[in-house]
Formats: structure tokens, C-alpha cells, sequence
């Protein structure tokens, strides 16, 4: 990952993955209140469970959370293979760790050793999606824990990764490692309370700050083109952290973004929001907004 193109890729990946979770939520969210309003359910609706099943990735009987496992697995497996170090040519490889030409027989690679092992937690939680959606249906329970345990891992790795580097460089990848445990409690949060609205919304956008952050650190560290940042510069520090808040508004607004293009397309599909009043058990009014479906018929 000490390079231009091993700060894009992770990036570009956790990018596209918290793009993917904010549509995928907000649909989600838009679909099951219209349903609600209806009077229906989602899961016991057909026609509902039919257009799911089109529209979100069902494909010969498996979800959407089950290619996105595939996907997941496949992504570690990749980062895993680019980060070791070889002593000779793929596919015939010989992983080195320590040297053994040296006394005490040190350890080696550490970063890519790090990096691998980032990668190999977020495979093994791909591998829980795919095993929750298959076989053990149990695990569905412990999917928001096992994510959360790869972002602490990340998190973890980060925060030890930067020793005898510059001030700029720090900067940089603290900004990140508060991102990665902001993650960590989101997913860990979504576990304790999974019919949360709010939680899968602000988990998508952070994973999408996550991958933007990557993004702009490959150009601060590793610049394709043109002179190298100065990193003991504390001007440069300041630019840093104030980019970092350019990008959390900049995701926030893309989630607005995403939530509301979805609502459109439902909308041209014929759901649409309607004001409502619930009285609860004390007789209060609350003025509330529902989508619903066809909802000039049934008016």
C-alpha cells in the first residue's frame, strides 16, 4: 500500500461499497415504509418480495448480502496477493517474514504484512455473509459485529503504522484511523440495535469518507505529478485536516444525494410521500411523513 496505486485501490473500494450500502439502504427504507403505510409487510408481500428480488441483486435464489460477500471475499483475496512479498514469481510464491540472513532473524514487510492482514479480516467477513445466506442462517445475527471487528483490526493496524514518519504523514493517516474506528462503532452500534433508521445511513456515509480519505491521501503522500509535499510543514497540516472536513460534508451530501434520486425513481414508479397523523396511547398528535404506493388510487 506505500504507493499511489495501494492508497486508489482500497479506496476506490471502500468507496464503492459505501456508495452501494447508502443505495441499498435508502431503498430499503423507502420500500418497507411504503409497504408499512399500506398496511402491508415487506416480507409477506409478493409483489414487494418479486421486484426486491429483481431490483437488488437476487439472482437464482441468493440475496444481495450474498454476492456482496463473493464480492467482499474476492476484493481481500486480491489485496492479500498484491501485499505479500514474493522471493520469486506468481503464482509460485515464498513469503518471507523474517530474514533469515540477518542476526536475531528480524522481522520483514511489516507494512505489507499489516496491510494483508486488514485485508484477510474483511475476507473473513465476506465469508460470513456467504455462510449466513447458505448454510449457517444463524450468523445473520453476527454479521454487523464481524465488519465492526475488521475496522477495529484496520483501525488498530493504522494507528501503529506511522512511527519515524513525518508530521504530514501522521496527520494523514490519523485522520483516517478516526474514520476506521468511527466505523467500528457504527457497525458494532447497528448490532446492538439493528431496526435503527438513522445507523445504516451514517455507517455508509463514513465507509464512503473512508474511501475518499485513501483518495486524497494517495495524492498528498505519493503525487503522480508535480513536487512533493513538504511534511514538516505545519501549514500543510492544517490544509490536511481542514480537507478532511471538506470531504465528511462532501459524503453527507452525496448520501442526501443518493436518498433523494432513490426517492425519485420510486416516485416514477408511483411511490410517494404523504403526510399522516399517529395519535398514540396518551392522545397525542405527531405529524409524520409515509411513502406510499399507488397512493392516488387509494386515496
Amino acid at each position: 500500500m506505500g504507493s499511489f496505486i495501494g492508497h486508489v485501490i482500497p479506496g476506490s473500494f471502500f468507496f464503492v461499497m459505501g456508495l452501494y450500502w447508502a443505495i441499498k439502504t435508502a431503498y430499503r427504507f423507502i420500500r418497507s415504509n411504503s409497504t408499512k403505510k399500506r398496511g402491508g409487510n415487506q416480507e409477506s408481500d409478493p409483489v414487494v418480495v418479486g421486484k426486491w428480488k429483481q431490483r437488488m441483486g437476487k439472482l437464482r435464489g441468493r440475496s444481495a448480502e450474498f454476492w456482496e460477500g463473493i464480492v467482499i471475499i474476492s476484493m481481500g483475496i486480491i489485496g492479500i496477493l498484491v501485499e505479500l512479498p514474493p522471493t520469486n514469481t506468481f503464482p509460485f510464491r515464498n513469503f518471507e517474514m523474517f530474514d533469515d540472513t540477518q542476526p536475531g532473524k528480524p522481522f520483514i514487510w511489516g507494512n505489507k504484512w499489516q496491510h494483508a492482514t486488514m485485508y484477510t479480516f474483511f475476507g473473513m467477513y465476506g465469508a460470513v455473509l456467504v455462510l449466513s445466506r447458505t448454510c449457517v442462517t444463524g450468523l445473520q445475527v453476527y454479521e454487523k459485529f464481524f465488519i465492526g471487528l475488521a475496522f477495529f483490526v484496520e483501525g488498530l493496524l493504522f494507528y501503529f503504522h506511522v512511527h519515524g514518519r513525518s508530521m504530514l504523514d501522521i496527520t494523514v493517516h490519523h485522520m483516517l484511523v478516526i474514520t476506521i474506528f468511527i466505523n467500528c462503532f457504527l457497525a458494532l452500534a447497528e448490532n446492538w440495535k439493528p431496526d435503527d433508521v438513522l445507523l445504516p445511513f451514517l455507517t455508509a456515509g463514513f465507509v464512503m469518507l473512508q474511501g475518499s480519505w485513501f483518495w486524497q491521501a494517495a495524492f498528498i503522500l505519493y503525487p503522480p505529478h508535480g513536487e512533493q509535499w513538504d511534511g514538516d510543514n505545519h501549514s500543510n497540516v492544517m490544509f490536511v485536516t481542514m480537507a478532511y472536513c471538506w470531504h465528511l460534508a462532501a459524503n453527507i451530501f452525496i448520501i442526501a444525494g443518493v436518498y433523494g434520486i432513490v426517492s425519485l425513481y420510486l416516485r416514477s414508479k408511483g411511490v410517494y410521500s404523504v403526510p399522516y397523523r399517529h395519535v398514540d396511547d396518551d392522545g397525542d398528535e405527531e405529524t409524520h411523513f409515509s411513502l406510499m404506493e399507488n397512493a392516488s388510487e387509494d386515496i
